[in-house]
């Protein structure tokens, strides 16, 4: 499928789009990186790493996820221009951006272990004898 134009023998493709390979491969970088932030928090609230040994990758998935999402508004502005057509991938963005909202949830959390050592306030036993 040839680029759409709006004057009938124009010969200049600028830019060609067969079988909409664009917004695939936008769906497909998308679905592959949600997985690294998956795990990520996946080990996080199991406690088996601690939050500040995850931060540096959590921080690097999310980067690449938004320029994700703004790869993803070039294409929507791109085919409206060139190939006067939409593409529907204003979901892929959204969920683009759902790594994005969770590194930050684990950055604004601040998750702590769930262990007994950390409550350590005094108790008391009372005992009754009879």
């Amino acid at each position: 499928m040839r680029s759409s134009s709006p004057f009938p023998g124009q010969t200049d493709n600028i830019f060609r789009d067969k079988f909409c390979k664009w917004p695939k491969l936008m769906r497909y970088l998308v679905f592959i990186s949600l997985l690294p932030p998956a795990f990520l928090v996946a080990i996080v609230h199991a406690d088996t790493v601690s939050f500040n040994e995850v931060l540096i990758p959590s921080i690097a998935a999310s980067a690449l996820n938004i320029l994700l999402f703004f790869w993803g508004i070039v294409l929507k502005v791109k085919a409206r221009k060139y190939w006067y057509r939409n593409y529907h991938i204003g979901k892929t963005m959204l969920v683009a951006l759902l790594p994005v909202i969770a590194s930050s949830y684990m950055l604004l959390e601040q998750h702590e272990p769930k262990t007994a050592a950390n409550h350590l306030a005094p108790r008391s036993v009372q005992l009754s004898v009879n």
